[in-house]
């Protein structure tokens, strides 16, 4: 695929497989008249599919029980309608050839022979886990959900509550942190009866009482959040010394300290957002992200499918128009792996997907090869990224 085309891979196999709608037929043309790399990237497909999908591979496949086995394995809590539908199209093609033909499905430029991710190598995908912090300097180690204010409040024994303004930290306020590591993910409810989902390699700063005046925490990282209303004491959200202001709403927060970038997408209700050194407000409605640019100071603020970035909370990478950069960034936060780019140019390459976020690495990795001239090495825990330029 060329340098900042795409097109979704389920789009061409259902084209491929007589099965795409008039709207679809008309996006696969349209982008094979892009360029003839795509004309050359759609003819590899096809080739591959004449060669290894003949339908008579379902007569020898008791159908029915290969997708039982397929759902058992990629079933996970929560799943989109649509998302089973596509899958049963893809077991009719996807398991006759592995257990048939004993080859993998791929549109790259190599020989089927030479596409492999890696043998041997299994990474499995984050799971449960996060490190407490108190105020009295103990650390607990968690593998399950727990109550972890009521936990901090009985570690630490106060006996008073906390009181002051969010806005900034205060020496009145003591806060307990929650640490999930990479290749981890942990949810929480704060004393008011906010919800928190906490992705990988994020950290949390909470008080154990929220004050009359207003309610605050700390953000570094990635979390969703589900914020009980109150209208006597706005939430208040910090990351990296900008705030976002709510009532009561659902949201998602992205604020890494190595994303050039913050970003609010807002599910439902209202938000204020304060870039750092700017007193003016930004406020965003249902359906709008608003973006900082950490290296500019330029706030954007733009429609978006707010599900699309908050799909994560239930199991699924929806992924529309993403550079591989920033894509593998969140393989290697959620499957604690480090990444390393043989060709840096790969990095500007753009991907279209929806992605199991608990299937193994190597799954994920290897549907990132079929719609791009990606190849990817295992060794240990680092990911090669190889492109054939």
């Amino acid at each position: 695929m060329t340098d900042k085309k795409y097109i979704s891979w389920r789009v061409i196999a259902r084209r491929l497989l007589d099965k795409a709608t008039r709207e679809e037929c008309e996006q696969v043309e349209a982008w094979l008249k892009e360029s003839e790399e795509n004309k050359i990237y759609y003819r590899k497909a096809k080739r591959y599919f004449d060669i290894y999908y003949t339908g008579a591979e379902d007569r020898s496949v008791d159908m029915e029980r290969a997708w039982e086995e397929f759902l058992r394995y990629t079933d996970k809590a929560q799943k989109r309608i649509e998302w089973r539908k596509w899958m049963r199209i893809v077991a009719a093609v996807f398991l006759p050839l592995l257990i048939v033909g004993g080859v993998f499905w791929y549109f790259g430029k190599k020989d089927v022979e030479d596409v492999k991710v890696a043998q041997n190598v299994s990474i499995g995908p984050g799971k449960i886990k996060a490190v407490l912090q108190v105020v009295s300097g103990a650390e607990i180690t968690l593998s399950d959900t727990v109550n972890v204010v009521q936990m901090a409040r009985q570690i630490n024994e106060r006996q008073e509550k906390s009181a002051g303004a969010p806005l900034q930290e205060d020496a009145s306020i003591q806060y307990n942190t929650i640490i999930v590591p990479k290749g981890g993910e942990y949810s929480l409810a704060l004393a008011d009866g906010t919800r928190i989902v906490l992705n990988s390699d994020s950290r949390l700063r909470f008080p154990e009482y929220f004050g009359k005046n207003g309610r605050g925490v700390f953000l570094e990282g990635e979390a969703y959040f589900e914020v009980a209303k109150d209208s006597s004491r706005p939430f208040v959200v910090g990351v990296q010394e900008s705030f976002i202001q709510v009532l009561g709403t659902s949201f998602n927060v992205k604020g890494y300290k190595d994303d050039s970038y913050i970003q609010t997408t807002l599910v439902e209700g209202k938000v204020c957002f304060k870039p750092r050194g700017n007193e003016d407000l930004k406020e965003i409605s249902p359906g709008e992200q608003v973006t900082y640019d950490k290296n500019t100071g330029e706030v954007v603020v733009k429609e978006v499918n707010p599900n699309v970035y908050a799909a994560w909370v239930k199991g699924v990478w929806i992924v529309e128009g993403m550079r591989l950069d920033e894509m593998m960034k969140q393989v290697s936060r959620w499957y604690d792996v480090t990444v390393f780019y043989q060709n840096p140019e790969a990095k500007e390459l753009v991907f279209t997907g929806d992605l199991e976020r608990y299937d193994n690495c190597e799954d994920i990795l290897h549907l990132i090869e079929m719609t791009t001239n990606v190849r990817f090495e295992i060794k240990d825990r680092t990911i090669i990224v190889k492109y054939d330029l």
